[in-house]
């Protein structure tokens, strides 16, 4: 099990939980995207200096900052 941050570019996750340091708050807004337990997640790109990752959930591009995509766990 690994966190978004990790994941490859072109490789399709599964969401499988969050991790602890997350807030209510960020869990509620992360749940109203999309990002749900069991739900496929595809990394497209990176930012250059890895601030930042673009991936495909649900049919639409979200992109993340990475210290939020680490608290999304995968597998």
């Amino acid at each position: 099990m690994q966190n978004l941050s990790e994941a490859k570019i072109g490789k399709t996750y599964s969401i499988v939980g969050f991790d602890d340091f997350l807030s209510v708050k960020v869990l509620r807004r992360l749940c109203d995207l999309g990002l749900t337990k069991g739900q496929k997640v595809t990394v497209t790109h990176r930012s250059l200096l890895k601030k930042a990752i673009l991936f495909e959930i649900r049919g639409y591009m979200l992109s993340l900052k990475t210290l939020l995509a680490k608290g999304v766990l995968v597998e």
